[in-house]
This record gives C-alpha cells, sequence and structure tokens, in this order.
C-alpha cells in the first residue's frame, strides 16, 4: 500500500513507473468509448472515496471515470455533508473511512488534513489538492511535456505568476526529473511554503527569465477563498507578470505553454496566448486520467 502525497516522498524511478503504465493505459483506450471499462479492471471490488472541501472539475470528473473505467466504484462528497462540518475531527474520520473504503482521494484547503487521513487510516489516500501541493496536476503536466517534446531531463521550465500550491509541485518535481526551474514573479508574493522549499532560481524579470525556456507554465493569480477586494489587489500586483505573445518569442520556437485551468484570460494569460495553446491544455486535462489512474494502480501495488 502506498500514499500519493507529494511528489518529493516518491522516489523517481516509482514515479517515471506510474508514467509508463499511465502510457499504457491510454493507447490500450485508444479509440475506444469512455463508458468502455478497461481490459484489465485494477480496481474490481474497490471503492475508492473522492472527499472534497473545495470545488472541482477536473479533479472530480477524471478522478470518477477513471475509477469507473478501471472497474472500481466511487463515492463523492463533500465536507458538508460529513460531520466534519460539525467539527469531528480528521483522525476520527480517517479511522471510520478506512472501515468502509479501500482508497480515499481528497481536495482540501489544508495540507494537514492529508496528514491526519495518511496517519490514521489504514488505506491508501492521495492527495487532489491541497494549499501546500498538486501533485496529480504535475505529473500529468510532465507526462504531458514527454509525451509531445521528449524528457524533460535537463529542460527549461519557467514558472510565470503568482507561486501556488501547483507551483510547489514542480519544485518538488524539479529534483525528481532532474529540470531547471525558475519562478518568475513578485517577490514579495512567494507564498510561505513557496519559501520553505527553497529550492529553486528566482527571476524578477520574465524576460530574462523566459530566455531559451523549453515550456512556460502559469496559473491563475486567485485562490478560491480570495475576496473581490483581495483580486482586484492581485491584479495591481500582478502586472507585468501576464503571459503575453511577445513573452512567449523570446523561449525557445518549440516552447510549449502549459495552464491547469480555469483560465482567467487577459490576466494571467491572454486571450490570444490561451487560443493558441488551448489544445495544450485540454490535452493536459485529459492525462489527468490516465496518470491518476496509474497514480490509483501505483498506490495498491
Amino acid at each position: 500500500m502506498n500514499n500519493f502525497i507529494d511528489i518529493e516522498d516518491i522516489d523517481s524511478n516509482q514515479l517515471k513507473k506510474i508514467m509508463a503504465f499511465s502510457a499504457g493505459l491510454k493507447a490500450e483506450r485508444k479509440n475506444i468509448s469512455k463508458g468502455t471499462k478497461d481490459f484489465k479492471k485494477y480496481l474490481t471490488n474497490k471503492v475508492v472515496a473522492l472527499l472534497f472541501k473545495k470545488p472541482s472539475t477536473r479533479t472530480r470528473f477524471s478522478f470518477e471515470v477513471g475509477i469507473f473505467q478501471m472497474g472500481g466504484q466511487s463515492i463523492t462528497v463533500s465536507s458538508n455533508e460529513m460531520q466534519l462540518s460539525n467539527f469531528e475531527s480528521m483522525s476520527d474520520t480517517a479511522r471510520v473511512l478506512s472501515q468502509y473504503l479501500d482508497m480515499v482521494v481528497i481536495r482540501t484547503d489544508n495540507h494537514s488534513d492529508l496528514m491526519d487521513l495518511s496517519k490514521y487510516s489504514n488505506i491508501p489516500i492521495i492527495n487532489g489538492l491541497s494549499d501546500k501541493s498538486h501533485p496529480c496536476q504535475v505529473l500529468s503536466d510532465i507526462f504531458t511535456f514527454e509525451e509531445i517534446n521528449g524528457s524533460i531531463e535537463g529542460k527549461k521550465v519557467v514558472w510565470l505568476g503568482d507561486s501556488n500550491n501547483v507551483c510547489n509541485s514542480y519544485i518538488q518535481a524539479s529534483k525528481q526529473f532532474n529540470f531547471e526551474f525558475i519562478i518568475s514573479g513578485p517577490r514579495d508574493i512567494l507564498s510561505s511554503e513557496t519559501k520553505k522549499i527553497q529550492k529553486y532560481q528566482y527571476e524578477i524579470h520574465p524576460e530574462k527569465a523566459l530566455k531559451r525556456a523549453d515550456l512556460i507554465v502559469t496559473d491563475t493569480w486567485y485562490s478560491m477563498h480570495h475576496t473581490e477586494e483581495e483580486r482586484k489587489l492581485r491584479q495591481e500586483i500582478m502586472q507585468g507578470y501576464t503571459l503575453t505573445n511577445d513573452l512567449v518569442n523570446i523561449s525557445k520556437k518549440n516552447c510549449l505553454v502549459f495552464h491547469c485551468m480555469p483560465i482567467y484570460r487577459n490576466n494571467e494569460i491572454m486571450s490570444d496566448v490561451a487560443d493558441k495553446f488551448f489544445e495544450i491544455f485540454l490535452k493536459q486535462a485529459e492525462n489527468r486520467l490516465h496518470v491518476q489512474k496509474g497514480i490509483m494502480k501505483w498506490c495498491f501495488s
């Protein structure tokens, strides 16, 4: 049994095994309907709970479809539907869920929930997103990059904008997959989690950061908890870090642009740039399905 909580906790060889298995699963599903179950149903007789304390589109649908295709059964629930909303502890909840389930995927605004679940349950726990990290997204991104442009080892990856949970997982991945990672954004909004990691390069000027880049990654400037006033303030702070065609043209000719969506056009990315790379964004989203299936298989290995 394995937990999938942070990329830094998993050996690079194991991460590559997950991606190789995911590639095989994707290839096997070519030209078959989404409702057709996999030839090998690795989650037969498994019940997986998707516990979402935060709203979700891509994470929820990709996991639910993946569990179904692998022959398992999913139960999707928000924390408001559980006694967690009445202050039952996550540690007690973990012990109870272990009696009913074979796995839990959690999406939460508090990384300590993941720590409690993994400590007090005896079933695999998957991080579907926390305030600290988003490993499923980043492993899927690396899978997508390598599917299009080959190995990411030795490549230059630039994060443009606000450092957040996805950015933190990229920092972790840069060590495991041996690629150069640079953050370019306002220094005063580097998150406390990002500052703790301290395993990245920083360049305040995006024009310098993006030279010879193989991959540019950007993301929304806002989190779900930000008020309208906080969003306006962030717009002011982030001026100069919008991804434009001029900035893209500084990078290599075959440079990819990633965005995990949702997109706030003409904020973190100009609308014409988003349109140019939108098929890539869709490929990122599609690969969430295949890579998360690989992760679930690995958790039971």
